[in-house]
């Protein structure tokens, strides 16, 4: 694009970089289009990281462009001798050049080593903006290349530049996480071994992940950089100023971690004294919950901290940290959430599982043991009665339902459309609860009909809103909001509305699960840490910066929920983060004798995995704060991502032939049924649409039957001989007052394999079908989870009970 002269402005007596067109390419009017606009677009920024650009010449009809000369090196040249804490470094200054440039509504759209220069004083500047394009409206210059063309440098263009399309500043942020991959890696995410092969991967193949490459790249590098590499323009961060925060907060967060591993105790946390207890004893978190008592003194303790103007702390009164032994054999809910404490700060309610599901226990802190609340097998997280003589809690069946600690039957409030995400109980006896794809609802604690308190704003990507709890004036609430572009709940909203008015206010961009704390403060979650914020509860206004005041809080980045109470006492109660996350799973194959070998290197969090009918490739779902499916191709070692957006896609069920796969989507308000083709080639297609949410289980052998969970049953869907089932109608299949769940075909069709409570715990039982012509307990003791054997074989001891089937 240009030949760069060393000259000295003789006016100024500076040392300039004068930057002429070929000669063979001056006579071209696009190319001297282009030049110019290189000139005006790079003109229009002053900005550290954008190389400065002080005039356009022209000589003998040559025209040239004046710019500051930079003594350095390109990033091309630099990248060898950079560690990855200044490979990150590098990353925030351009996406802060970047992001100016956009602001000004320029985009790059060449982002490449070669136009990156890094100064001998470590400052890093974009250069050439030669194949910019001006996004601002009245440009004369809108379009400087003919249509179905490409513009921009093989390996570091998007998909949309790839194949020819309009692209925006979305383009520039694709780019960039191609850039930072190689930073961070050494390698490029896309290796074809021509520019039609690569062309092909950048639009088709997803990149593996950092960690995969280098093992030692942190899963938040990871998340960062892939979500910029995202195919879909609308799936990857909408701003490029949103990576330099990441990136920074990473950078911050590495830094304190490093720290804390060489410094014994903060001294800001010295002074509380809340963290300079010991860790959870060695059994791990899924034995103990952790748990800070304090009375009124961690509360103010926490008001001194925060707030200079108060000098003198008072040590009269410790602070006691100690754990909760769990009953033998359970575990705690861990990430799922499941925990509060009553308000006077006497009793802890928890959710631990047990070997066939979960159950409610409660904790008197006068006593050493806790107690399984009785009727409260499958249950959700809790929440307490302001006189603390009642939990409501969400059911497995998709009912709210509220018991006495004392004691009794419990009764059930309402029905919800899928699971509940927050309950709180108000001083009013109205109970708000957040759900899975709508907004915040309300009941009377007596039961009745839920009311809508919350709408979503579609128009800003709203699919739910979560964790409610009502504000000391009863007509405020304050709420989550998870939006459809998110990738964990640290990315969340906190916001608080006027229920009579509807006026919202934003509080904290980047944290989930806030309650009011009755001294003026906020505390929140994000990642693991606790935070507090100094609050004004009747201006909707938060005053001052987050501090900081526990960290190791268990913290779902999938939905935002949290293991976490606090008493108007000041007793904090929560779970320490251990070792295990739900993000960080693994996919392996189990051999008969029970060996595993793992299918990837890399944790992530992976929910499902179903192997294909041809048993090449696998279907996962993955997690995060919006769920989608994957597939991963065996042979090829690749893993190719299917869903985009729309919130959560789970559960995805194999097609008999191998072309197709169903699952749940949350493109709506409530999950419904849709379909796929596997390699993502085509649109979804929607199967059903119904206001309460479905999870597709299994296939009939010919492909003419599906079945599915909803609200605690298991009905059936047709599929016609097209294999289209947008005209037929669900059908009840198994309905009854317990709870049922799965619903797996028999591999010849005949039978099905279902989950039930109906003997007060989960069993397996066998059912004839379609016309249920008897049926059989399979499990004796409690099970779930059924899987059918595929082959017809002699029978051995365990695997088959008074069906022809192999079932396990």
């Amino acid at each position: 694009m240009g030949v760069v002269y060393k000259a000295e402005d003789t006016k100024l007596e500076r040392l300039v970089a004068l930057k002429f067109l070929p000669a063979h390419l001056a006579a071209s009017e696009q190319d001297k289009a282009r030049f110019v606009q290189e000139a005006k677009a790079a003109s229009a920024l002053n900005h550290p990281n954008v190389c400065t650009i002080h005039a356009i010449e022209e000589h003998e009809g040559q025209l040239f462009i004046a710019m500051e000369l930079v003594d350095g090196q390109t990033l091309r040249a630099k990248r060898e001798s950079l560690n990855l804490a200044k490979a990150i470094d590098v990353g925030i200054q351009i996406a802060e050049g970047l992001a100016a440039a956009h602001e000004k509504g320029i985009v790059h759209r060449d982002i490449k080593p070669e136009n990156i220069m890094v100064r001998k004083d470590g400052i890093v500047q974009i250069m050439d903006f030669g194949l910019a394009k001006l996004r601002a409206s009245g440009s004369k210059i809108t379009r400087l290349t003919k249509e179905g063309s490409t513009v921009g440098t093989a390996g570091y263009m998007s998909p949309e530049q790839v194949q020819g399309q309009e692209s925006d500043h979305r383009s520039d942020i694709f780019s960039l996480g191609v850039l930072l991959y190689e930073l961070f890696t050494g390698e490029l995410p896309f290796k074809g071994v021509h520019e039609t092969a690569l062309a092909y991967e950048i639009v088709n193949v997803d990149p593996a992940p950092l960690s995969s490459v280098k093992p030692e790249i942190d899963a938040e590098l990871d998340r960062i950089v892939l979500e910029c590499l995202q195919k879909e323009p609308d799936e990857r961060y909408n701003s490029v100023k949103d990576i330099a925060k990441d990136l920074k907060r990473f950078k911050r967060e590495s830094s304190r971690q490093r720290v804390s591993r060489i410094t014994s105790a903060r001294p800001v946390l010295k002074v509380s004294q809340v963290s300079e207890a010991s860790e959870v004893p060695a059994k791990g978190w899924t034995k103990h919950l952790g748990y800070v008592l304090s009375g009124l003194l961690a509360i103010a303790v926490a008001v001194l901290l925060i707030n200079p103007w108060q000098k003198e702390v008072d040590t009269s009164r410790p602070v006691l940290r100690f754990s909760i032994d769990l009953p033998e054999g359970a575990q705690l809910n861990g990430g799922l959430g499941g925990l509060d404490v009553s308000p006077d700060g006497k009793t802890v309610a928890y959710v631990a599982r047990i070997a066939n599901g979960t159950q409610l226990y409660l904790h008197q802190m006068n006593q050493l043991t806790s107690h399984p609340i009785p009727g409260t097998a499958n249950s959700g997280p809790p929440a307490f009665s302001p006189d603390a003589q009642w939990i409501v809690f969400n059911s497995f069946g998709q009912k709210l339902v509220k018991v006495s600690i004392s004691g009794g039957a419990p009764e059930v409030l309402c029905a919800t459309q899928g699971q509940t995400r927050g309950i709180s109980w108000a001083s009013d006896n109205t109970i708000y609860f957040g759900q899975v794809a709508n907004g915040i609802a309300r009941i009377s604690s007596n039961g009745g009909t839920p009311e809508a308190v919350t709408s979503l704003d579609s128009s800003a990507g709203e699919i739910s809103h979560r964790f409610p709890q009502l504000l000391p004036d009863g007509k405020s609430i304050l709420f989550t909001i998870k939006q459809n572009n998110i990738t964990s709940f640290s990315e969340a909203i906190i916001a608080a509305e006027r229920l009579g008015t509807r006026e919202r206010k934003i509080l904290v961009r980047g944290g989930s699960y806030a309650r009011y704390i009755p001294t003026g403060h906020l505390m929140y979650l994000r990642d693991n840490t606790i935070f507090v914020v100094p609050f004004d509860a009747e201006r909707l206004e938060v005053k001052g910066a987050p501090l900081p005041i526990e960290e190791g809080g268990w913290f779902n980045s999938g939905s935002g929920q949290s293991s976490i109470g606090l008493s108007n006492q000041g007793v904090l109660v929560f779970a320490p983060s251990g070792q295990l996350s739900v993000n960080n799973n693994s996919l392996a194959w189990m051999d008969r004798s029970g060996n595993l070998a793992p299918l990837f290197d890399t944790l992530r969090g992976y929910a499902t995995a179903l192997l294909s009918p041809d048993g090449q490739k696998v279907a996962t779902g993955i997690n995060a704060a919006n769920n989608d499916i994957w597939v991963f191709h065996i042979a090829r070692g690749v893993i190719t991502r299917i869903t985009f957006g729309g919130g959560n896609n789970d559960f995805p069920v194999w097609s008999p032939d191998g072309k197709y796969l169903v699952y749940s989507g949350e493109n709506g308000k409530s999950p419904n049924v849709f379909r796929k083709p596997w390699d993502g080639s085509g649109a979804m297609e929607r199967l059903t649409s119904r206001s309460a949410t479905q999870i597709p289980v299994s296939f009939t052998p010919d492909g003419r039957m599906l079945s599915f969970m909803e609200s605690g049953d298991i009905w059936v869907l047709p599929i016609d001989s097209q294999g289209s089932g947008t005209r037929t109608t669900p059908l009840p299949f198994i309905q009854s007052p317990a709870d049922e769940a799965g619903g797996v075909f028999s591999p010849d069709g005949r039978w099905m394999a279902y989950t039930s409570n109906e003997s007060g715990k989960e069993e397996v039982y066998v059912v004839a079908f379609p016309k249920r012509e008897g049926k059989w307990q399979i499990s004796n003791g409690g099970g779930s989870g059924e899987i059918w054997s595929r082959a017809h074989h002699q029978r051995r001891s365990g695997e088959c009970l008074r069906h022809p089937d192999h079932l396990r």
